[in-house]
């Protein structure tokens, strides 16, 4: 996996991989862990290993992961990563097929689905990480007169400094014996026209 790299999804069979809860949040599992067993991903998860080791297996064959290389001496134990650091997908790819159009906005809801229920987990438990990271968390509607080329140039612009951040947080800073800790940060921004 080369640092940054995202899949674009086209076919409906990978977007439906997207529309199962679970495999979602394995998903975002192994962004975290960036390696894990799937004994390690159950725990994660809070699901059983069976429905885990299942659900894995899907997502390789679909190419969202791959078997890492081993880390013990234990050849019972699969070692797991994604095969890319993220996906994307247009639903304009979708939008001729009704059944695809339908599957690509199922994939939709279920991504804000998992974006909300962190959210919502931040909003109960951000008193616990202190005033620092409280303080540093952000929250920001704007509303503005765009058109779609303008819209389309604000996208690239923002996914280009998530993009510059991401690398940050990747590069040795931690090497160093007096780098401040590192957590993940979840950030997730909407653009999209509406009528007033």
């Amino acid at each position: 996996m080369s640092p940054g790299s995202s899949r674009r999804l086209k076919n409906v069979a990978e977007l439906r991989m997207l529309t199962h809860p679970l495999r979602l949040r394995l998903f975002y599992a192994l962004t975290a862990a960036e390696e894990a067993t799937a004994s390690r991903l159950a725990e994660l998860v809070d699901e059983s290993l069976s429905l885990v080791s299942y659900h894995l297996r899907e997502l390789a064959a679909h190419g969202f992961i791959e078997e890492a290389p081993r880390r013990s001496g234990d050849r019972r134990e699969r070692w797991w990563r994604k095969t890319h650091e993220g996906f994307s997908f247009a639903g304009s790819e979708f939008a001729r097929d009704p059944q695809a159009r339908g599957v690509a906005v199922a994939a939709k809801r279920q991504l804000l689905a998992h974006q909300i229920s962190r959210l919502e987990r931040w909003i109960d438990e951000d008193h616990a990480w202190g005033e620092e990271w409280t303080d540093a968390s952000l929250a920001s509607e704007s509303l503005l007169r765009l058109t779609a080329p303008e819209l389309a140039e604000l996208s690239a612009e923002l996914t280009a400094v998530a993009q510059k951040w991401a690398e940050r947080g990747r590069v040795g800073a931690e090497d160093r014996p007096d780098a401040p800790a590192r957590e993940h940060v979840l950030m997730f921004m909407h653009a999209f026209p509406f009528p007033p």
